[in-house]
């Protein structure tokens, strides 16, 4: 046995629960058959009474979480499934994951790589169902964040190269360049056949944005179906979907990394969730230092570079059926647009969504909020908030 963590960007918070690792010998419900009160005495009859009690007690208490971690998807995954048909749950969990990352990459033979190649053509590539629902659902909140979010930004990503052994700054001219082959508004889609084009050569789709939101909606879909009410399922931490309560019967803890300590597990505070999604993004996930600055990886497809609004990081949490894939894209959308922007946003989307701000002014975090809809305000539920931080 072993606590029960939540993650959020690799660093854990402890419940003091337990789980079960995948692979150990799982709870199955205990059944009494056969007649137990045909021509025996009494007390034989309140033996086998006490001892059916036990049994039914032994299933409903002693059940323990079952849950599995891989990587997938570039990213460590746990899943963990506290009742229901558990394990059935989280493999076939696992199994959606691994489907998805294979749809989702730029290998040859990919979507994203025949979108390309077919790019400027005029030819129409028809994708998968999983691919076409992430190009619609981010070209319909392309428009809404006014092209802060653009799924299109990959000839920037791939330019940058920012978390990979190639990541530089590049010249003006060639950002320049890179930024002529971004536009949302260039990518076109025909419902009725599931295909997608690329208006004009050079352009490249890029989902790291949206994919984990979309692989959270869907793994929350597979543990309903199997009657999981009660779970957590973490993609790298920076997405997640808790759903009803932890092995504590309260709601899960988790906690929102502080952007600049070196110890992943310091936080700024810590978010009680239950039936939700939350995602975070900031300058801390993969980023580069070069003559004292810092470049990350959220690009503002206005300049083409890093996003510089004075923003560290963002925390949206949301619920709905679409509520990883938008927490995930929002993440992205309220960091280029910084604060101000952003909270205009939030507060007039129309979604049921919350959303926190950070940023450093000296040795002081300013945490900001915005909400819509039935959820709350961040600053009213945030535990165990860091010395650090000052509320605006």
């Amino acid at each position: 046995m072993q606590e029960t963590e939540t993650f959020l960007y690799g660093a854990p918070f402890s419940e003091g629960g337990r789980a079960r690792r995948a692979g150990g010998v799982p709870c199955r419900k205990k059944q009494f058959a056969g007649r137990f009160f045909r021509g025996c005495d009494i007390k034989r009859f309140f033996s086998i009474f006490f001892l059916l009690l036990m049994m039914i007690s032994t299933t409903a208490c002693g059940r323990e979480p079952y849950t599995k971690t891989a990587v997938v998807m570039d990213t460590v995954v746990e899943l963990q499934a506290d009742d229901g048909e558990q394990e059935q749950a989280v493999e076939e969990g696992m199994a959606y994951l691994k489907k998805l990352d294979a749809l989702a990459s730029q290998n040859e033979g990919s979507d994203l790589e025949a979108l390309r190649t077919a790019a400027g053509t005029g030819e129409w590539v028809q994708v998968s169902p999983e691919i076409y629902e992430m190009l619609a659902f981010s070209k319909d909140w392309s428009e809404k964040t006014n092209g802060a979010f653009d799924i299109t930004t990959g000839p920037l990503v791939w330019l940058w190269g920012i978390g990979t052994e190639h990541e530089r700054v590049p010249s003006d001219a060639e950002i320049a360049e890179a930024r002529s082959h971004v536009g949302w508004r260039k990518l076109e889609l025909r419902a009725e056949d599931h295909s997608a084009r690329l208006t004009e050569a050079g352009m490249r789709v890029h989902l790291g944005a949206v994919a984990k939101g979309y692989a959270i909606d869907g793994l929350r879909k597979i543990y309903e179906k199997h009657g999981v009410k009660n779970g957590l399922v973490s993609l790298g931490g920076s997405s997640i979907y808790a759903l009803g309560e932890n092995p504590k019967g309260k709601k899960w803890r988790i906690g929102i990394r502080h952007p600049r300590a070196d110890d992943p597990k310091t936080y700024l505070g810590v978010a009680p969730l239950s039936d939700a999604a939350l995602s975070s993004s900031g300058d801390y996930e993969r980023y580069f230092e070069q003559d004292g600055q810092r470049y990350h990886h959220i690009f503002d497809p206005a300049t083409g570079r890093p996003a510089a609004t004075g923003l560290e990081g963002v925390t949206v949490v949301a619920r709905g059926e679409h509520a990883g894939e938008l927490s995930d894209i929002l993440t992205t959308a309220l960091f280029v647009l910084g604060e101000e922007k952003g909270k205009a946003l939030i507060e007039n989307c129309g979604e049921d969504v919350t959303a926190l701000f950070v940023q450093q002014d000296g040795t002081v975090f300013h945490l900001g909020t915005a909400e819509s809809g039935e959820m709350p305000d961040l600053k009213g539920i945030l535990e165990d908030v860091d010395d650090s931080v000052a509320w605006e």
